[in-house]
């Protein structure tokens, strides 16, 4: 009896046990939750799935309705269409509306006379569907468009009913999509899951679906279901989960039944399930063989090894560790030998990494800054004289993009190996970026600093060869000198680093730290914060100088210019926080922050009666954001401006830049009626091949040809090459900055299109602006005298 139980009690026995025991609970636990989980999960995976194409569904049936309002919008603003209307030409407005049904592909397009009763229709509607269409003009007692969902004659549809205006309403126009098999059928496809429109009226259930017709009961008790989603709904063919989305329509239920067939969401979960079995079953024969070897080898050493170990942690190196019987445990062994060995090399290791750069071999930033430290802090510091200098290799990104990342390390190296040639340089100089050194010149006094430096210059720009390419390389460099420009290493350094910043700005090779260089970036970085706060609050405000055109002076639109009053600098002027905001990103929400306001705005201007173009800038770097388009087009859609009278300006030099991307933007809002405009022409020298490519609407002379105009300095062949120009190529051409009279006259003899500039009127807050418009508007201020001395300036009294 104690032979058993002895080795019931055994290590080896107990290791086998529980092996075994560990591997078959695994085992069978893991297929016992793949059969038990296996119709949950595929549930939850297909509830998952009818949620994300509820949200895909919205967003169809929302882009559908844009697209019928927008449809609506040009029906009732085509002057034949409200011509038809008002004629009360039966066949012909029946016409009409059969045509602008099959082109925005409508499947009914109605007209009803202001009393919402029907004139025309592409449908045969009964007396009950006139009735409520009446009634639901009547209801609207704002006369504004509606977009609504509503039974006609028992069938669903998506309508948008607006009134035609001419300015008075003279009737309605409604269009709309039917919800019905061939739309749920093409929903079906682009969502991957089956797709039903259900309502209900008093002759009873009605359902368009892509669902066979021997299944579409599911729809109807999805419909009549709980409210609970998702709903299991049985059929005699198929189990399906069910998503039920109410669409709100005022004169019956409907709803958007969306459906996943239960059966083939679980098939992958049975074929699972076998494979899971089976692995189980051979990773439990395998686990068995194993333990029993593992058992047998594992025990005998264990205790020798563990009582060497235990030496081992008491700091004991020095002590041999017992021979092992295994191959596993003479490997743990003999990493235990050399585990002190291996830790101290690698502190080592991690040391001098810490401290050098792995490419170069030089100082990294802190160690730099450490012995910089170390030098400063020496008693004979203060009469020994001591400069640094930042090196910047400046084709560092063309050298990756042409030769690659090798070629690139190795031009660092050689680099760096000029660097540091000299007596006692290789401590003086670190590498401080991906393409910057940092250089401490010992003995260098102030006035000597600069002279140094070129000297550095010119050393390095020596041409390095690779692979037999020649290569020369140019550099910038920023210079502060110890002790005027500070007194640690890090303010020396960081002074260095704006010298090299000034350097890049000017474009010199070398620039030296100038007092007061540390305040101006300061000031930079505090205002580009304080724009990005103004942003966000709405604290900015956009002023309109007025465009006119020639020769009469008929105000046809304006500019949006952007001005920000700070709540402690007062008024900053755009040149302050611009360039910052194009260098830095931040122009891309200052844009959309202009567009938006100018944009509300126009559509203030529209409502009152003041039909006005609005011209606003576009920054280059808006032209290289993929997302810009969308961004127009989302703010047109919110603030419901009329994309046909706003113009955006963009620079020629923006404009030319990335040529595919900036045409690609452009033709896609060029669609919906935007225009555009080439700012400041004449002094990008684009090339008229390129010009002819963009899809413009003007050019816009540069405010410096017409100030030499006006003072005399040049004479008119430029600006009349360039109007002339412009007409050639079909554009309207503008001219900014006129000042005075001799312009007006100048430009109107030349043929320009349109002025703008102070001798029209200053840009103006939008208050100032319309009580402005409306004083040209109801006098015969837009009346110019004839070009010559009898010309008159145009500033109103509130300019």
């Amino acid at each position: 009896m104690r032979e058993p139980f002895r080795v019931v009690r055994s290590f080896r026995f107990r290791i086998l046990a529980l092996v075994l025991g560990i591997v078959t609970i695994v085992v069978s636990a893991t297929v016992l939750a793949v059969v038990l989980k296996a119709r949950d999960e595929a549930g939850r995976q297909a509830a998952l799935r009818l949620r994300s194409a509820a949200d895909t569904a919205r967003e169809i049936l929302k882009f559908r309705g844009t697209q019928l309002t927008t449809a609506v919008e040009v029906l009732v603003s085509d002057f034949g269409f409200k011509e038809a209307i008002a004629s009360a030409d039966s066949p012909t407005l029946l016409s009409v509306i059969k045509n602008h049904r099959a082109r925005i592909g409508a499947d009914v397009l109605i007209v009803l006379d202001p009393d919402g009763r029907l004139v025309a229709s592409t449908l045969t509607l009964s007396a009950g569907t006139q009735d409520d269409l009446q009634s639901l003009i009547a209801g609207d007692t704002d006369g504004q468009m509606l977009r609504l969902y509503r039974l006609i004659d028992g069938r669903p549809y998506q309508l948008v009913i607006a009134p035609v205006l001419a300015p008075d309403p003279i009737g309605w126009a409604a269009m709309g999509f039917a919800l019905n098999d061939a739309v749920a059928t093409d929903m079906a496809h682009l969502l991957g899951v089956e797709v039903s429109f259900v309502t209900q009226d008093r002759d009873g259930t009605g359902v368009a679906s892509s669902l066979p017709m021997g299944d579409r009961r599911a729809p109807g008790e999805a419909f009549a279901g709980a409210s609970a989603m998702p709903l299991r709904v049985h059929t005699p063919r198929d189990d399906f989960l069910s998503w039920k989305n109410p669409i709100r329509s005022a004169n019956a239920p409907l709803a958007l039944i969306l459906q996943q067939s239960l059966s083939s969401a679980e098939r992958p979960y049975h074929e699972l399930r076998a494979s899971i079995l089976g692995i189980g079953l051979v990773i439990l024969a395998v686990a068995g063989a194993l333990a029993v070897l593992f058992a047998r080898g594992a025990t005998r050493p264990v205790e020798d090894l563990t009582r060497a170990v235990e030496r081992l942690e008491a700091g004991d190196y020095g002590t041999p560790l017992p021979i092992a019987t295994t191959t596993e445990v003479a490997r743990l062994a003999s990493a235990f030998t050399s585990m002190r060995e291996a830790v101290a090399e690698r502190e080592r290791i991690i040391r001098h990494q810490a401290w050098h750069d792995p490419l170069t071999g030089l100082p990294t930033r802190a160690r730099m800054s450490e012995l910089l430290d170390t030098m400063l802090a020496a008693d004979d510091r203060q009469n020994s004289p001591l400069t640094t200098c930042v090196v910047e290799i400046l084709q560092w990104e063309n050298i990756i993009g042409s030769l690659g990342h090798a070629a690139a390390d190795e031009m660092l190296r050689a680099f760096a190996r000029r660097l540091a040639s000299g007596d006692g340089m290789s401590e003086r100089v670190a590498r401080i970026g991906s393409n910057q050194f940092f250089l401490v010149l010992q003995g260098v006094a102030g006035h000597d600093a600069e002279a140094a430096g070129r000297r550095i210059g010119d050393k390095l720009r020596t041409a390095l060869e690779y692979a037999g390419v020649s290569l020369q390389l140019e550099t910038r460099i920023g210079v502060s000198v110890y002790p005027e420009d500070g007194s640690r290493a890090a303010d020396l350094l960081q002074r260095a680093e704006l010298a090299l910043y000034r350097a890049k700005e000017t474009a010199v090779p070398l620039s030296s730290f100038v007092r007061g260089d540390d305040e101006v970036h300061r000031h930079r970085l505090e205002i580009l914060g304080d724009l990005r706060r103004a942003i966000a609050a709405d604290e900015l405000e956009l002023h309109y100088q007025p465009k006119v055109s020639m020769p009469l002076g008929t105000l046809v639109g304006c500019e949006a210019l952007v001005r920000w009053r700070h709540r402690k600098k007062g008024l900053v002027p755009p040149s302050e926080f611009i360039p910052h905001a194009e260098r830095t990103g931040l122009i891309r929400e200052l844009t959309t922050w202009v567009l938006g306001a100018a944009l509300r705005q126009q559509r203030l201007w529209q409502q009152a009666g003041l039909a006005l173009d609005v011209s606003i800038n576009v920054s280059p770097a808006d032209l290289a954001d993929a997302g810009f388009a969308e961004s127009v087009l989302s703010l047109l859609a919110q603030t419901g401006a009329d994309a046909t009278q706003v113009v955006l300006e963009v620079t020629e030099s923006g404009a030319m830049g990335d040529l595919p991307k900036t045409l690609q933007i452009m033709e896609h809002l060029r669609v919906v009626g935007i225009r555009f405009s080439i700012d400041d022409f004449g002094t990008g020298y684009s090339s008229l091949a390129h010009l002819r490519r963009l899809p413009v609407n003007e050019l816009k002379i540069d405010r410096s040809f017409v100030r030499e105009l006006e003072t005399g300095t040049a004479d008119d062949v430029i600006l009349r090459s360039t109007i002339e120009l412009g007409h050639a190529l079909d554009l309207k051409v503008v001219a900014e900055g006129v000042e005075n009279v001799f312009g007006w006259d100048a430009l109107a003899q030349l043929g320009c299109d349109l002025v703008q500039g102070y001798f029209v009127s200053k840009p103006l807050p939008a208050m100032e602006f319309s009580r402005w418009a409306s004083q040209r508007r109801y006098s015969s201020s837009d009346i110019c005298a004839p070009a010559g001395p009898g010309g008159r300036n145009l500033v109103q009294s509130s300019s």
